[in-house]
């Protein structure tokens, strides 16, 4: 074993040196590379036409190391299925294990590995240029943090340029100032800032009784917003049965009329002050979460007294919480293309009346928020297509947020009725619409659009059209019924939006655990399965067809092996070395094709099935080899 490792490895790197040198002086250089990376190029490229022929490298390489080695003793194998063949079937066994560990390695790992260098060193130009004006936008925009970020990438791009390195030094120096300034704002910030945000599920967790105290407490102290806003909560916890309805309904009247009764001021200022704040808590008091945050925002804006207000810091921190859950601020979404981790993102989810929507996302980004994922996608494109497969309508909107929402927050109707299944934990909940942090009336919305007359909603009402169809006025109209979305969930779990990603860079691209993971899901996201069954086949089969080949080629260095046994190695055989290993990258190559032919089939007769057809069908046809190697005689 160890004389056929030896002679392989010595034939492969001279086969090693030769791709090099093919690198060096055939394949042309791309003109625009970071200034050190030339020798890095010629290499990795060298490199990645070695790794792509190395099955046929090693193949032939054992051929040979066969034939050299099964030139001497080999009188004791006169008849067929002789002792001493089960032998060297053995060594063959054990020699051939080892490469095609290592030859799996290869197509995983070291082949797509020595691909990305090479995609890599290409593109460093672009990169190194786009991350240098990134990280000098960011500095001018004032967010040092991610300067800092696309600064380092620079640095790690292009070690050595100048210019990267004083826009590190630029950014380390911002990131070291707003800590210093952080810090001594943390130290003198008086006691009344550290107040932590009220929490409208917090409030909601007290009982009725507690409720209803801090109702009485709060009318107590004349504050009859608050007192208003605790009864409300305590009218909300009744389940209609509870004795304590009446006296919660009762209490929540009477703040109610307090605050509704004339108010006396000094000046129209104050009474137009609490007029605004009597508005916005209206506003709130009746779901309007938007109006509300708005209306607190600009008391706090634009009013002085309105620092020391403890009604508009809570009513505002509580309109922002529950308008959250609605909307989206703008500048959340500031930086998704600078950062999107995921791109050209599509898939699709059947419903459970037969409807299906068809997504596309152009870029998306996951974040931690507040201890949870939080995903940002831009370009939001929903088809929307019917229960018999007809297109209804489709809707597009530029910025979307899908946060994960447990299960357990679903009723069983609901869960029946989105087809979420009890065994998920979290499912996306997306928020379509998004507004401006500081300025009301800046809304983004989804926008719809119509088939066959592809007329988008605008356009639709100002031609007065309530149900777009076809150009012809077919008699027959389609009613669409359509009830505009403001948020939507999905059924899909939400981790499953790691699997999304891998599928839309192709089977191919995938690692082969998340591949076997999504094979199963594939269909149910709009993918064909056939392609990644095939895939799976093909990759997940690699060694039992190369452990074939090993055990062919071993049939053919023993026909082949050296009859002198004075004669161990002649300089002309140097020459046969390129010729065989090529000869063998084509025949190996063909006889790869074929057997891909043959996992087309297997897919398309069995389905998913066709990875454990495929994996007996090859143990029959390694058990043929091994039969006909066995059967060899001197």
């Amino acid at each position: 074993m160890k004389k056929v490792i030896f002679i392989t490895g010595i034939y492969t790197a001279i086969i090693f040196a030769l791709c090099l040198l093919i690198s060096v002086f055939f394949i042309p250089r791309p003109e625009s590379l970071i200034a050190g990376t030339e020798k890095s190029f010629v290499f990795y490229y060298g490199l990645y036409i070695f790794l792509v022929c190395l099955p046929g490298i090693l193949l032939s390489g054992f051929t040979v190391s066969c034939a050299v080695l099964w030139q001497k003793k080999t009188g004791n194998s006169r008849s067929r299925f002789s002792p001493a063949m089960f032998s060297r079937f053995k060594l063959v066994l054990f020699s051939s294990l080892a490469f095609i560990l290592f030859l799996s390695l290869n197509e995983e790992i070291f082949k797509p590995s020595a691909k990305r260098k090479i995609d890599f060193i290409k593109e460093a130009p672009s990169d190194f240029a786009d991350a240098i004006s990134i990280a000098g936008q960011f500095l001018e925009q004032n967010q040092p943090i991610l300067a800092l970020q696309y600064a380092k990438k620079a640095v790690e791009i292009s070690p050595k340029d100048t210019d990267a390195k004083r826009v590190l030094k630029l950014a380390e120096d911002s990131v070291d100032l707003l800590i210093d300034n952080e810090m001594h704002g943390k130290k003198n910030a008086p006691a009344a800032e550290k107040v932590q945000k009220p929490l409208h599920i917090k409030d909601k967790g007290h009982t009725i009784l507690e409720l209803l105290e801090k109702s009485d407490s709060a009318a107590q102290k004349k504050q009859w917003f608050d007192a208003h806003y605790w009864a409300s909560l305590a009218v909300e916890a009744c389940d209609g049965k509870n004795t304590n309805l009446d006296a919660a309904v009762e209490k929540s009247n009477y703040a109610w009329k307090m605050l509704s009764l004339p108010v006396e001021f000094d000046n129209s200022a104050e009474r137009n002050y609490y007029k605004i704040k009597k508005d916005g808590y209206i506003a709130f008091s009746r779901g309007d979460f938007l109006k509300a945050y708005y209306t607190f925002l600009g008391l706090k804006n634009n009013y002085a007294q309105a620092a020391d207000d403890p009604d508009v810091k809570k009513f505002l921190a509580l309109s922002e919480e529950d308008l959250e859950n609605q909307y989206f601020f703008f500048d959340e979404t500031k930086y998704i293309e600078e950062l999107s981790d995921s791109h050209k993102v599509y898939f699709s989810l059947d419903y459970p009346d037969g409807s299906k929507n068809i997504f596309y996302i152009s870029n998306a980004m996951d974040i931690k928020k507040e201890g949870s994922l939080v995903r940002y996608m831009e370009n939001f494109n929903v088809v929307h297509y019917n229960e018999n497969g007809k297109f209804a309508y489709s809707f597009f909107v530029p910025f979307a947020k899908a946060v994960a929402q447990p299960v357990s927050e679903f009723g069983e109707e609901n869960l029946a009725l989105l087809g979420i299944e009890k065994k998920w934990e979290y499912v996306p909940f997306v928020i379509l619409q998004s507004v401006d942090r500081n300025t009301e009336g800046l809304v983004s919305r989804p926008v719809y659009s119509y088939e066959p007359t592809g007329l988008s909603e605008l356009d639709a009402q100002n031609l007065g059209i309530e149900n777009p169809q076809k150009k012809e006025h077919s008699a027959k109209r389609i009613p669409l019924n359509i009830k505009k979305a403001s948020s939507m969930v999905l059924p899909m779990q939400f981790s499953d939006f790691n699997l999304i990603n891998a599928a839309a860079c192709g089977a191919k691209e995938m690692p082969l655990p998340v591949l076997f993971k999504l094979l199963p899901r594939a269909s149910g996201y709009g993918f064909s399965q056939e392609v990644f069954a095939q895939n799976l086949v093909q990759r997940g089969t690699f060694p039992f067809i190369m452990l074939i080949m090993f055990v062919f080629c071993a049939c053919i260095g023993w026909n082949y092996r050296i009859e002198n046994p004075d004669e161990i190695f002649k300089f002309k055989w140097t020459l046969l070395i390129p010729v065989l290993g090529f000869m063998m990258v084509v025949a190996f190559n063909i006889a790869l094709y074929f057997f891909n032919m043959l996992s087309y089939v297997l897919v398309g007769l069995l389905g998913t099935n066709a990875v454990f057809a495929a994996a007996a069908f090859y143990v029959l046809i390694f058990f043929a080899a091994s039969v006909l190697f066995l059967s060899r005689k001197a």
